[in-house]
């Protein structure tokens, strides 16, 4: 066992003397430092000349304020407690009442321009139907346009009138081409019976 420590004792002791000569160079040598006392100067200087006066602070007034604010931070809690109570005193009755408004009137805005937006959708598909109908019927389109502008109040109890007509013409062209029908079944039929 005493030979196994003895190489490991060797070179702990050539680590050790190396170091120790390593700090003796060390120790011998000179190191010099450049004298900076010229630059030290020409800032201070410069510092005087561009610096007020008033930002010159005394280091007593600093460590009063340090103190007190140590104080300050040293008096509050560590743990502050949080009350979680909510409840609407008088004054905010008025900004209750102001957000009410504010939403009802967006409501209604917001409800007003969609109904804007769906007529103005609807006008427009109807301007684009009466400019298809006076490419194809020229003459109709000219009167009902300037049977409107003449006299605007009748133009919508004339157009009833004239839907009242037509409805009227449509059912007795319907009822005729019933009887029609029903005349030509009976024809057919009476053809049938005599031949049996």
């Amino acid at each position: 066992m005493n030979n196994s420590t003895a190489p490991e004792k060797s070179t702990n002791e050539e680590i050790i003397d190396q170091l120790v000569i390593k700090v003796n160079a060390l120790e011998k040598r000179e190191i010099k430092l450049p004298d900076y006392t010229p630059n030290f100067e020409d800032l201070k200087k410069w510092l005087a000349d561009h610096l007020p006066d008033n930002l010159a602070y005394p280091a007593t007034k600093i460590q009063t304020q340090l103190d007190e604010v140590k104080t300050i931070v040293e008096s509050i809690p560590k743990i502050i407690p949080v009350k979680h109570s909510h409840y609407f005193d008088p004054k905010s009755k008025g900004w209750i009442i102001a957000g009410v408004i504010l939403l009802i009137l967006t409501a209604i805005s917001t409800g007003l321009n969609a109904h804007l937006w769906i007529e103005n959708n609807r006008l427009q598909a109807n301007d684009i139907k009466f400019r298809m109908l006076r490419q194809v019927y020229p003459v109709q389109a000219n009167w009902a346009e300037q049977h409107y502008f003449n006299n605007p109040d009748t133009a919508e109890n004339e157009t009833i009138r004239l839907e009242n007509e037509a409805e009227e013409r449509s059912e007795a062209v319907d009822i005729a081409n019933q009887k029609e029908r029903e005349a030509k079944s009976a024809k057919e039929r009476l053809i049938r019976l005599k031949h049996h």
